[in-house]
């Protein structure tokens, strides 16, 4: 603006001047030339009269003729820059609204609600048809499907969020080329016309001209995509179009992928209280004798409501002769169980089994106690006693029925005592069949016994067997019998017998029982583990087996420490002891399973006798792995507020002060840690932010989160601008990150009217280059094409001269079209314009295809060519075209500047994900103080007017510019005399 400022005053000055001069001019010379004309004196006269208005008019004419092409450039040059101030205000319009997505993004709350506030808001920035997200849906027949979620449109565009065609649509039946191309994160932007069924055919019912398509990427998982639709025109998308809808694309998915993983992390915590609920017995965590929380099963056993129980004492649940050793067991930390009374909420009492310990709790520590209702345990033992009284008295009473028997089994003795089990009198059986009374299921076997035993001096042999009593009834009798026909005195057969109706009965209800208990081990929802004196697992049922992934026979005769985790071998051995010390233990405990893998297991364990204990397995890794996960999300958060680069302050909602701050925060403020804690958050806002920080905190209160940029004075009174953005917490506190944005503040409008300057500056060398490549293209063009015609002499032949400087205009003007391409190759790949276009190809091919177009150039100077391809995969990934033209160039420099009967040489390799290629020759050499800038344009080694090798000196400029754009680099090694190497590496992404 400078410039055509300066250049209007001198344009000025131009015309004044020349005013001055004509004037000057026609008052000295024009009554001169006139009287030399004009001889009447009449007509003199006459002229005298229009002279003035002759001169105005002709000096009036000249000067239109002077200023009209200046005036038309100069309004040419006024339009050029009102386009240029509405893309600058296009540009900024983009990029605002991408930090105000970015922004929304970040806001808490439903992403429901948040989607369609950004979709207006890029709507109405790009002003296209329609702007829409669809979301993908996975289908086991129909494979990967998309469903529209959201979608704004503009006036007069019909909607197409309730269209059925477009929900659960099929990508293989809607758009298999849509799915082709997002998948590779590309971006897809066509008009419709030019589509290819069915994409077209869709599009088109819809109205739709021209389309744009951003897949949306939640992590690596492809969500779904955001797009614009254009029904008005078809619209070829510019890139900023295409840059917005990039940038809030994946904006989205990481919103996205954000939002699940706190849903995840919710769902855990409620797995983790649906597990708390679940245990056995009653759980009670309180602090300073008030109950914090409890679970389901202790409101069953109490009959108290979990609202009615949360707050109140936990010693009103207690007998009150049971108080007192509850309160010294807690205040002494005791962790041992114990039995107490406790009382319900209808007055009755109940014994209980508690154990109390402490544990971290949402951030604190409280005692958590387990209770368990041990009333039926009691009566157990009851009855258990009775029994083993009643018992005890029947063996004090009972006596066995003695009785003899001869050889062919008739009955010479019976004991007394028969009578009174079984109602017989002795003398009713004396001299009777030994077999009448036995029950005819059981004779035959009793018989062959008795047979059996005749032949067996001193044998013995018992059964059992039913008995008639005198009544008719049957009874369970135990004998046993010796062959006793040797003693003198018993001469016969010895039986001892007695009645087990009640034993076998009772064997029988055991053997139901131990049925049942056996259906309960194989049924149960959790491991159970029936262990011996030895820690030998002796019975174990199917769950157990499912947890560790051995079968039965496997664990059977299994030491229990085996498949304890190194790390919780002490504790399980401790536990053991515990056990066998208390009778019943609870441990957590690290398993190793049979594929190696680790889980974590509760195991509650009770000592059933002095060998056997039965042990209860639950896997509680889910419950593990949420308690650890919090843990580490802990100290991960207390890491980051320690060692974050930004100050960050924790501050009270109820009284506005800080409550923690970290080391950057006490930097940026220069106040020490102690100091700013108290102050509160207005002490340090300069006096021309105050307004606007408490318009802020407002802001902050009632919306829970608030982003401001203030000026804060430091201790030594400096004032440095902070971006404050700031989050409410949980627990009545929010959270302030603070971070100086000084420099920015000062260097925001400098870097604006620099980007402003730098693109007016690309944008007229663009203009320059497109005019110079029009302009000179074209003549050359017409010249090299009528020389050709030429020297091919289709209008005539040509005499030899004629030939060589055909020849020659020819070869000159196909060494300036180079020239030309070069220089725009250059300035293309400098104003960021010129696109890789990487391709899988073969390097030996291409080698080959560059030896076949070199070689003619090196056998015209008998150049030994050689070309070595070390390179073990053969196939690349590059761009073809751009790799062909960097190796051509420094082959034809390096024959170029190799005398006669010298060596050009190419050597590939490949060095980790590098391309390594080195082109070296025995030519001329460069000196070392030119090895850097012989790769700028327009260099040469030899500059001299009178220099012997040709070229632009753009060559090697290019060759840099191709290898940087493949993220590689090239070097130089060489002395002046001693030839040259130059190296080059690209990143392969084969």
């Amino acid at each position: 603006m400078m410039a055509n400022f300066k250049s209007n005053k001198y344009l000025a000055l131009k015309v004044a001047l020349f005013y001055i001069f004509m004037a000057t001019l026609w008052i000295l010379g024009s009554d001169t030339v006139l009287s030399w004309i004009v001889t009447d004196p009449d007509m003199y006269m006459q002229f005298q009269t229009y002279k003035g208005m002759f001169f105005v008019i002709a000096t009036g004419f000249l000067i239109f003729l002077y200023l009209n092409p200046k005036i038309k450039d100069f309004n040419k040059s006024r339009i050029n820059l009102l386009e240029t101030e509405s893309l600058l205000k296009k540009r900024l319009d983009y990029e605002l609204t991408t930090i105000e997505c970015m922004r929304l993004l970040q806001e808490p709350g439903d992403i429901d609600e948040i989607m369609p506030r950004i979709l207006k808001k890029i709507h109405h920035t790009v002003s296209n048809s329609r702007t829409y997200i669809f979301r993908n849906e996975e289908d086991t027949e129909l494979g990967l499907c998309m469903s529209q979620v959201y979608e704004e449109v503009s006036e007069g565009i019909e909607a197409q969020i309730d269209n059925p065609e477009l929900q659960h649509l099929p990508y293989s039946e809607g758009a298999p080329t849509l799915l082709e191309i997002i998948v590779s994160g590309q971006n897809y932007s066509h008009i419709v016309e030019e589509l290819e069924e069915p994409e077209k055919s869709i599009l088109k019912e819809q109205g739709i001209l021209a389309v744009l398509i951003i897949p949306i990427f939640s992590g690596e998982r492809l969500w779904g995509f955001i797009g614009f639709d254009d029904c008005v025109e078809e619209r070829r998308w510019h890139e900023d179009d295409v840059n917005l809808l990039r940038v809030v694309a994946d904006g989205i998915g990481e919103a996205i992928l954000r939002r699940d993983s706190e849903r995840e992390l919710i769902e855990s915590e409620e797995r983790f209280k649906a597990l708390h609920n679940a245990s056995f017995g009653g759980i009670v965590i309180h602090d300073k004798g008030f109950i914090v929380d409890v679970n389901q099963g202790f409101s069953d056993i109490t009959g108290y409501s979990h609202d009615e129980l949360i707050g109140m004492s936990n010693y009103t649940l207690i007998a009150e002769d049971c108080r007192e050793t509850v309160r010294n067991n807690i205040n002494s930390g005791y962790e041992e169980p114990y039995e107490i009374t406790m009382l319900r909420k209808d007055g009755t009492t109940y014994p209980a089994r508690i154990q109390g310990k402490i544990i971290p709790y949402k951030g604190q520590y409280f005692r958590v106690a387990e209770i368990k209702d041990i009333t039926e345990q009691k009566l157990s033992e009851e009855l258990l006693r009775e029994n083993e009284q009643k018992q005890a008295a029947m063996i004090e009473n009972i006596s066995d029925v003695i009785a003899i028997a001869d050889r062919n089994g008739i009955i010479r003795y019976k004991s007394a005592n028969v009578e009174k089990w079984f109602g017989w009198k002795p003398e009713e059986l004396i001299d009777t069949d030994l077999f009448d009374n036995i029950h005819s299921e059981e004779q035959v076997s009793t018989k062959d016994l008795f047979l059996n035993i005749l032949e067996k001096k001193r044998e013995t042999f018992s059964s059992k067997i039913r008995y008639q009593c005198k009544d008719g009834n049957y009874k369970w009798i135990e004998f046993t019998g010796r062959n006793l026909l040797d003693d003198p005195i018993i001469q016969g057969i010895l039986f001892n017998y007695h009645d087990i109706t009640e034993k076998k009965e009772a064997e029988d209800a055991l053997l139901e029982s131990e049925k049942k208990f056996r259906t309960y081990i194989e049924n149960a929802p959790y491991g159970i583990l029936i262990v011996d004196e030895n820690q030998k697992f002796v019975e174990v049922n199917e769950t157990i087996c499912i947890m560790t992934g051995y079968r039965v026979d496997e664990l059977i005769g299994m030491d229990m420490f085996s498949r304890v985790a190194p790390q919780s071998r002490d504790e399980a051995v401790k536990g053991y002891h515990k056990l066998i010390t208390t009778g019943f233990v609870s441990e957590e405990l690290l398993i190793n399973r049979r594929t190696g893998t680790n889980f974590w297991m509760r195991v509650d364990a009770v000592k059933l006798s002095d060998t056997r204990s039965i042990l209860f397995a639950r896997d509680i890794t889910e419950r593990k792995n949420a308690e650890n996960a919090v843990l580490e999300s802990e100290r991960k958060f207390r890491t980051y507020i320690e060692n974050a680069p930004y100050g960050i302050f924790i501050v009270n909602e109820k009284n506005d002060t800080f409550e923690e701050v970290n080391e950057t925060a006490c930097i940026l403020t220069g106040f020490s840690e102690e100091e700013l804690l108290k102050m509160n958050v207005y002490s340090r806002v300069a006096p021309e932010s105050q307004y606007k920080g408490i318009q802020g905190y407002h802001e902050l209160k009632s919306k829970g989160f608030s982003s401001v940029e203030l000026k804060i004075l430091q201790k030594n009174g400096n004032g440095v601008w902070m971006r404050i953005d700031s989050v409410r917490l949980s627990n009545g506190r929010f959270i302030m990150f603070a971070n100086d944005i000084t420099e920015r503040k000062d260097a925001e409008f400098s870097l604006i009217e620099a980007k402003m300057l730098a693109e007016e500056n690309n944008r007229m060398k663009s203009e320059f280059l497109a005019n110079m490549s029009h302009e000179l293209r074209t003549p050359l063009t017409a010249i090299i094409g009528f020389s050709d015609v030429l020297n091919d002499e289709i209008f005539g032949e040509l005499n030899y001269k004629q030939k060589r400087h055909v020849k020659h205009i020819n070869n000159g003007g196909r060494h300036l079209l180079d020239l030309i391409n070069d220089v725009l190759d250059l300035s293309k790949v400098e104003a960021g314009k010129m696109e890789l276009n990487r391709e899988v190809f073969s390097i030996s091919d291409l080698l080959g295809d560059i030896r076949e177009s070199i070689s003619p150039m090196a056998l015209k100077k008998n150049i030994d060519l050689e070309i070595t391809n070390d390179i073990e995969s053969q196939e690349i990934s590059a761009d073809k075209m751009k790799l062909k033209q960097i190796l051509l160039n420094l082959l034809s420099n390096a024959i170029k500047f190799t005398p006669d009967n010298g060596k050009v040489s190419v050597t590939a390799i490949k060095e980790d994900s590098e391309i390594k290629i080195s082109v070296s020759d025995t030519g001329i050499g460069i000196p070392e103080d030119m090895h850097e800038s012989i790769f700028s344009p327009f260099t040469q080694v030899d500059s001299s007017n009178k220099r012997e090798y040709g070229g632009t000196g753009l060559g090697l400029a290019l060759v840099k510019q191709f290898v940087e754009m493949h993220n590689g680099s090239i070097w130089l090694e060489s002395n002046e005399g001693e030839g040259s190497t130059f190296v080059f590496t690209i990143e392969d992404l084969n």
